[in-house]
């Protein structure tokens, strides 16, 4: 009767637990759903506040210093690969930037063509590990047939 009583315990601990465990973890995905969802919302609203900025993709970064960072970038919508300098910034190859700026002469590279990026100018970004969690995000409510 004591081990009856025992493994009757058991199981609704069991079965407890599990239940609490597949709660949180819905309970999660909320969560990253919300988020993914508010960031998506904050992107338009500053593409919409402002119509001159672009998207670009750190492609390399060549050189880091105490003042700011050189680097390439290769602008979303045609593809084009230009130099660039993050004044006190230090972004990572593969971070997406919302940026509104413009080029001028770059004295080191002798090009009339360098974008020149000060802090208030990166209006959003997105680290690559940011953009991987999203990924898996998007494959996620596909595979469950959830649109966003």
């Amino acid at each position: 009767m004591f081990l009856y009583l025992l493994m009757l315990c058991a199981i609704a601990g069991i079965v407890a637990l599990a239940t609490i465990v597949l709660r949180r973890l819905k309970n999660r995905q909320v969560r990253q759903d919300e988020l993914w969802s508010g960031y998506q919302q904050h992107m338009n609203a500053l593409r919409e506040a402002s119509p001159e900025a672009e998207l670009a993709t750190v492609a390399q970064v060549y050189q880091r210093a105490k003042s700011g960072t050189k680097a390439v970038i290769a602008w979303e919508r045609t593809g084009v690969e230009q130099d660039s300098w993050f004044e006190g910034m230090d972004p990572s190859p593969g971070d997406v930037l919302l940026l509104r700026c413009s080029p001028g002469w770059g004295p080191d590279s002798a090009s009339p063509n360098v974008f020149y990026v000060a802090p208030g100018q990166v209006l959003s970004s997105m680290t690559v590990e940011a953009q991987a969690a999203a990924a898996r995000h998007e494959h996620r409510l596909a595979a469950t047939g959830v649109t966003p």
